[in-house]
């Protein structure tokens, strides 16, 4: 039978840490098992990017890829946008722009 499949007492918290790190250990952790348990590497990442910096090394330099959600990008261009935006109304109103 499968170790995966063995019944176990249920204890709730399996993390000691922040929040906020809780994503990046839980990455390292899937990634560190799935070589363990499995023989199997993953080349991808698709997660934040403390995630990322935790697993981008695991298997060897630079061995995993962070894939980007096209939400993250919109995200980001949005905000690049809004302050491009508010600088320009800045120098316009402060007289700076010819």
């Amino acid at each position: 039978m499968c170790e995966l499949n063995v019944k176990r007492e249920h204890v709730c918290s399996n993390y000691k840490g922040s929040s906020g790190n809780m994503e990046a250990v839980g990455a390292f952790r899937n990634f560190e098992r799935s070589l363990i348990k499995r023989d199997l590497q993953y080349t991808e990442y698709y997660g934040d990017s403390k995630g990322f910096l935790q697993v981008k090394d695991i298997y060897g330099e630079n061995s995993v890829t962070k894939l980007e959600c096209i939400g993250h990008i919109q995200k980001k261009s949005r905000l690049t946008f809004k302050e491009t935006k508010k600088e320009h109304q800045r120098t316009w109103w402060e007289g700076e722009i010819n």
